[in-house]
């Protein structure tokens, strides 16, 4: 069954709305179960203090998203999933796992979410962000484009709208349920030059772009060799972080092969989707 995705700054209301969603569609029979921090028993205000923690909070999130994704149970992630990235690593599990994703975002003023957020931090610390941090996460939010396959079908909310119960309904289950297909299925990266090919353009760009960021500022666009398009600095990556993308890169291209002369542009893609 599908997953719905929950996206907003913090104190928006996206808890709120995933308590409402889960209550209708529970009422009607549906198997319904919601991820979040606090399912998860993770302090907010730990999972997100550096990025490293982070990195480990949406990884346990991403894991036990995959690993409750079924025919019979509705997956609901009520997070930040404020990263674009991110939302498209949740887009790549749905449609692994056959099934459709929708993404709710809980479009709520700075002021009015800052202010819940305080409120809820007097209700119970653990479940709220401290102010500094929440700042700080509003700060690097990344709206949802309905443009972008990963986020969408879009559903926006101010504070003010209902929730389209109907709608929601008709989208996430009056439509015939997507099968993986070649596109979606993990496939076995042959033949060997085409994996010699994935690991030689890859790192090339890799080597490229590490040299660059020693000089380069943020908002900069690096030339890579093989594509056109260039990789935009989003934030100063270390080294081993660009590693680690390049071997998520990898995965990615196992449930999306590019073709041979589209590696480079894929990967660079990539990296610029999954800057944070």
């Amino acid at each position: 069954m599908p997953l719905i995705v929950m996206s907003g700054i913090p104190g928006s209301g996206k808890t709120k709305r995933a308590q409402e969603i889960y209550k209708h569609f529970t009422e009607m029979g549906k198997k319904v179960i919601i991820i979040n921090e606090e399912s998860l028993l993770i302090d907010k205000n730990e999972g997100y203090k550096d990025s490293l923690q982070e990195k480990m909070t949406r990884g346990t999130q991403k894991a036990a998203i995959e690993r409750n994704l079924s025919k019979d149970t509705v997956v609901i992630s009520d997070s930040l999933n404020y990263i674009k990235g991110y939302r498209y690593e949740l887009y790549c599990i749905a449609r692994a796992a056959g099934t459709r994703l929708l993404l709710v975002y809980c479009d709520t003023p700075k002021e009015s979410a800052s202010k819940w957020n305080l409120e809820r931090e007097d209700q119970s610390p653990s479940a709220a962000f401290s102010e500094k941090l929440a700042q700080e996460l509003t700060f690097r939010f990344e709206v949802p484009n309905p443009k972008n396959r990963w986020d969408s079908p879009l559903f926006t909310l101010e504070p003010q709208h209902s929730l389209p119960y109907e709608l929601l309904y008709k989208t996430l289950f009056e439509v015939q349920e997507l099968r993986p297909n070649f596109a979606t299925q993990a496939q076995t990266l042959s033949p060997a030059n085409f994996v010699h090919e994935l690991e030689k353009i890859t790192q090339e760009i890799t080597n490229v772009v590490s040299d660059a960021l020693q000089s380069s500022m943020v908002g900069d666009e690096i030339k890579v060799p093989g594509s056109n398009k260039r990789v935009i600095i989003h934030s100063k990556l270390s080294l081993s972080e660009l590693r680690t993308q390049r071997r998520q890169f990898f995965k990615f291209a196992q449930l999306h092969p590019p073709q041979p002369n589209q590696i480079a542009d894929s990967f660079v893609d990539f990296l610029n989707t999954s800057a944070s």
